[in-house]
């Protein structure tokens, strides 16, 4: 019985918010205002996110150069560092610090690299959530050109 006196606020609150979330249907010629202003948010909310949008395809590019600079630089520490460690292994310390410093530089440069795939992976996330929000107004813009011509049609 005590789950029960719990769930219904509960279950009220969810319904309320899930109510209000819904978009606003107008239907009247008074509320062409509300229409207006609605559609002038959301035009310019799309014309920034196309902004947004071309700004991140156009950094896709230079963060793949980036990757694969990174990369090649990576792979050819860790030659130098597997090199330097053959060398090394014959006991003579000044070899073995060299080798040392070897691979903590391609330690670097291989995190470099992770680095550089992550920002690469976070632009191209980026851009699909930028483009399925633009995708999301853009439907709701064409919403609001039916409600338009609802509400001329019945006033004329």
């Amino acid at each position: 019985m005590k789950n029960i006196y719990f769930l219904i606020p509960v279950l009220l609150i969810f319904a309320n918010f899930f109510s209000s979330c819904s978009p606003t249907v107008y239907k009247t010629a008074t509320d062409t205002v509300n229409l207006n202003k609605e559609y002038r948010v959301l035009l310019r909310d799309v014309v920034n996110l196309q902004g947004d949008i071309n700004k991140t395809k156009s950094n896709i590019p230079v963060y793949e150069a980036k990757l694969q600079k990174a990369n090649a630089q990576s792979k050819e520490s860790l030659e130098e560092s597997r090199a330097q460690a053959s060398v090394a292994t014959g006991g003579n310390l000044k070899q073995i610090r060299k080798s040392e410093k070897k691979a903590d530089k391609a330690q670097d440069q291989a995190e470099e690299a992770r680095d550089a795939s992550k920002r690469l992976s976070a632009s191209r996330d980026d851009l699909k959530s930028l483009q399925a929000e633009l995708a999301q107004k853009q439907r709701r813009l064409e919403d609001l050109d039916t409600q338009r011509a609802a509400i001329n049609a019945s006033v004329n």
